[in-house]
């Protein structure tokens, strides 16, 4: 994971928006809302993937899907003053949205504002991953844990699955194909270059 920049976009829209969220009698603001609900989206996620490098916000996998999911870190079915706010805002894996988190809610005590909550997991825009996760490299795996007993890095690892062996291997394949890997996990490019290591060495194993 990695600390995400919020995209920058017109504050007087977004609260705009946020007014429309509250007030508006339509079923689904998000789905089917105003014109301006349709273009603030789509320009949205146009700066997520480059902010995100067509990463997932959760899991750091790369997004494939031609419309990446678009994920409210505090689910819009419960907050919808924060349906449209750019820090509740990620792009994320089919996985990890639709079969993992669905409608978790992270948010252990609701603030005075959304930056003054207080959430469950590691935020991508608030939080320093580093702080409450570590990796280290086994075979041809890229394994995780929670930093110092960090119950935000456990909560994380336990929603989103990071443990498992099917996604450690995953981790050190998207090294192994991918340039920017080394940027997603910053100081851990050591440990990666071992997982690349192991899993060329298993590659040259079985061409032989």
């Amino acid at each position: 994971m990695k600390k995400f920049t919020a995209p920058s976009y017109g504050w007087k829209l977004v609260k705009e928006l946020k007014r429309y969220a509250i007030t508006t009698r339509a079923k689904d603001p998000w789905g089917h809302g105003k014109q301006a609900t349709k273009d603030f989206k789509q320009e949205m996620t146009r700066l997520m993937l480059i902010e995100q490098k067509r990463r997932c916000a959760y899991c750091g996998c790369r997004l494939f899907e031609k419309r990446p999911h678009r994920d409210h870190i505090a689910p819009k079915e419960s907050y919808a003053e924060w349906m449209f706010w750019p820090t509740n805002l990620v792009l994320s894996c089919y996985t990890c949205n639709t079969d993992l988190k669905k409608t978790f809610d992270p948010i252990l005590v609701k603030g005075s504002s959304y930056r003054r909550s207080q959430f469950s997991f590691v935020h991508p825009y608030f939080d320093d991953a580093d702080e409450h996760i570590t990796y280290t490299s086994e075979d041809v795996k890229v394994l995780i844990q929670e930093r110092n007993g960090s119950p935000k890095g456990k909560k994380t690892i336990d929603v989103f699955e990071l443990s498992t062996t099917e996604r450690s291997k995953q981790r050190a394949k998207d090294y192994l194909h991918d340039e920017d890997a080394a940027d997603l996990y910053g100081h851990h490019r050591a440990l990666l270059e071992n997982a690349r290591a192991a899993i060329e060495t298993r590659l040259l194993k079985m061409n032989d």
